[in-house]
């Protein structure tokens, strides 16, 4: 005999009863409780410990027993083996198997699965939502933290022509809207919104004091905006965000993110090293060579204790190893 409680599965009574087996039956005895019913029809719960288990019987009826040694006896008379998976569970070498290889998916999904995952949203994105997300970033950032441009109009048009004159690696010349700002608290810096556009700020411009250089870092932010690195990593800093883009549509909780996400970038090596790669091959194309863009970061690596703490090569890492490599670059033949 076996102790359980009956539940019949329409209320919440209790009723104490017997567990027995008789050949292949369970017998099923206590107050108003009389069954008997074949073992085969009967569902065995895992065992979760100490927890109690549970018999499942018909019509949504159970035996619920606190003895499992009791219940392990009246199991194996009638032959009944727990499955593969309930006896794993209950072995430690398997458990902590299971933890390891927990930890290293979790790591492989973080490392590999969430920038494959952003690489491929990006590509993927409707470019009204990446308009959507640019205009929503330049209205919370316009009037705190981007001001009005104090550029002469005159340097901003000739600028703004230039760059919209260069021809593009992939054919034709840069879409990307190019904005003149200034900021207290972003100092000499530059950045690409989520739908391409680039705020080049005064003290940028300021510091280097060389059109060709400023173009040259112009070209390297092209190279952010032709990769998609920006949305790239809004979608990693919101797994929750992509997935309601995705698959709700709603963008609330990337525009909510959007502004922290462009102002406080930090590009890894690997996207800096593609935007450089661009850089050079666009201003190659048109005639400068990519010892502009490491001119103008070793004027900015010069000036760095005088600009602001959150200038462009705090956004921009590993200058010195970018530096080395762009002259390497120019100082090699041009791929034919």
């Amino acid at each position: 005999m076996v102790q359980a409680n009956y539940f019949d599965g329409r209320s919440t009574r209790v009723r104490p009863v017997n567990l027995s087996v008789i050949g292949e039956d369970l017998i099923v005895v206590g107050d108003d409780v009389d069954m008997r019913l074949p073992f085969a029809r009967v569902k065995v719960d895992e065992r979760l410990g100490r927890a109690p288990r549970r018999l499942r019987l018909d019509d949504g009826a159970f035996c619920e027993v606190r003895d499992l040694r009791a219940l392990d006896g009246l199991l194996s008379s009638v032959g009944h083996r727990d499955g593969w998976v309930d006896y794993i569970q209950r072995q430690r070498q398997f458990v902590l198997l299971a933890l390891v290889v927990c930890v290293i998916g979790a790591f492989g999904a973080y490392k590999w699965g969430l920038p494959w995952a952003a690489a491929t949203g990006a590509k993927h994105l409707s470019p009204a939502i990446g308009r959507t997300l640019s205009t929503q970033t330049l209205k919370v950032l316009d009037g705190s933290i981007l001001l009005p441009s104090t550029i002469a109009e005159e340097q901003q048009r000739e600028l703004s022509t230039a760059f919209h004159a260069m021809r593009l690696p992939e054919g034709g010349s840069p879409k990307s809207a190019l904005l003149f700002r200034r900021s207290r608290q972003l100092g000499a810096n530059a950045f690409t919104l989520p739908d391409g556009t680039i705020i080049v700020l005064d003290d940028l411009i300021t510091a280097l004091g060389d059109d060709r250089q400023t173009l040259a870092v112009l070209a390297h932010e092209l190279g952010h905006a032709h990769e998609r690195h920006g949305l790239q990593m809004l979608l990693r800093s919101s797994a929750v965000g992509a997935f309601l883009t995705f698959y709700v549509g709603d963008v609330s909780t990337l525009l909510a993110a959007a502004p922290a996400a462009v102002v406080e970038a930090r590009y890894s090596r690997e996207f800096e090293q593609q935007a450089d790669d661009y850089a050079a091959a666009l201003l190659r194309l048109n005639g400068m060579s990519p010892a502009s863009l490491a001119d103008a970061l070793t004027r900015l690596a010069e000036l760095q204790p005088a600009l602001s703490k959150g200038g462009y090569l705090a956004s921009h890492p590993a200058t010195d190893e970018r530096i080395r490599r762009l002259r390497l670059l120019a100082a090699s033949p041009a791929p034919r």
